[in-house]
């Protein structure tokens, strides 16, 4: 019993860091302009539009995530059984998550139809150095600082 309460804590509390983390900065459309230096002003134009209303769209799906993460958080806390209240919460957190993944792949191709070939080419090369970087900089932050992991 203790080992299953334990389980359930340890589930709650990776919901509420995931949900705080900057994992949610994930569902930021890519700024196109900053990888692509060959954009017309029409283009950018139509980017902006595009990227405005997707940050506008997973926004909300972040705050509806977030609030649901604490609405789960708060069944966790309480006595007895909560998996009547639990599981529905579950299940409409799974569904946002689809409909987060569903707008960003949207926003994709939203991007993909505005740019050129060549373009769509220079922007992938260009955010996976991106990812690259990042990667590198958490690894070196892990081996500079390793008592702040856990």
């Amino acid at each position: 019993m203790k080992r299953i309460a334990a389980i359930v804590l340890f589930c709650a509390i990776a919901s509420v860091t995931m949900a705080q983390s900057g994992y949610d900065n994930a569902y930021t459309p890519p700024d196109v302009a900053k990888f692509v230096k060959t954009l017309t002003k029409q283009q950018q134009e139509e980017l902006k539009a595009v990227t405005t209303e997707s940050k506008k769209t997973l926004e909300e799906y972040r705050r509806q995530l977030i609030d649901m993460h604490k609405e789960i958080q708060h069944y966790y806390g309480l006595p007895g059984d909560r998996s009547s209240e639990l599981f529905p919460l579950y299940a409409q957190r799974s569904a946002l998550y689809v409909k987060i993944d569903q707008a960003k792949y949207r926003t994709k191709m939203r991007i993909d139809k505005i740019l050129t070939e060549d373009q769509q080419k220079e922007l992938r090369e260009n955010l996976e150095h991106e990812r690259q970087k990042r990667e590198i900089k958490k690894q070196l932050t892990m081996f500079l600082h390793p008592s702040t992991q856990k």
